[in-house]
């Protein structure tokens, strides 16, 4: 969930995708070519759907509506410390969808420690209840990065923190259920996201928007 975000301006991030099943949305994914979407590989499932170019779920008449002809997984992801949590998702045809894939991160040292990185979803909206709360429209938020050093520091994360993960955090504002496998970027200038550059994936956290646990996010660049 999105939790302290702001509503997204229609275009802003266009590759920022829903994956659905019978039920709805469960997952977010970001557009990286006309039919591949990557996210997070403990969103893996049976059967779904990814929607593309629409900023509300909801919209039955917006957005282009892909079926799965495959997804791969990391080979390396480990479910049990979610480590590699990342998803290749091969749709069965390109999108017709009016939408830039984001660019992926290649540097290593991107983001830096300090540095303003915004995640995005339709996920929880409501921190504190048991219930998942969907946002109908895309939500953003601006969080900070943490050290992975700072970050493993912390007693609930001691030995989770690896080199392929990212973490990042804001007082009361943080991503939750139902945005896992979304993107965290760098935002570029642009006003339609062709400069952003896709950072990290939506993976694990403990609690949603609580002070003391960053959300973790997996590292692109690894």
């Amino acid at each position: 969930r999105i939790i302290g975000g702001g509503m997204v301006r229609a275009g802003r991030f266009p590759y920022a995708v829903s994956l659905q099943d019978d039920v709805g949305h469960f997952c977010g994914g970001s557009l990286i070519a006309k039919d591949v979407v990557l996210t997070a590989a403990h969103c893996s499932t049976n059967k779904y759907s990814v929607v593309i170019g629409t900023n509300s779920i909801r919209s039955k008449t917006g957005g282009d509506r892909v079926t799965v002809k495959d997804d791969d997984l990391h080979p390396n992801y480990n479910w049990r410390v979610t480590n590699n949590d990342f998803m290749l998702v091969f749709l069965a045809r390109e999108t017709t969808a009016d939408v830039t894939p984001v660019r992926l991160n290649t540097v290593g040292s991107v983001p830096d420690v300090n540095d303003a990185v915004t995640v995005m979803g339709w996920g929880d909206t409501i921190a504190t209840d048991n219930f998942i709360t969907l946002s109908e429209y895309l939500l953003d938020v601006e969080v900070n990065v943490v050290s992975n050093k700072e970050c493993a520091s912390i007693v609930s994360y001691t030995g989770l923190i690896t080199e392929s993960m990212i973490c990042a955090k804001d007082y009361y504002q943080d991503s939750c259920q139902g945005d896992s496998g979304g993107p965290l970027v760098v935002k570029g200038s642009n006003s339609d996201g062709a400069g952003d550059v896709l950072v990290g994936v939506v993976s694990w956290g403990i609690g949603c928007a609580s002070p003391q646990f960053p959300g973790v996010y997996a590292r692109v660049s690894s």
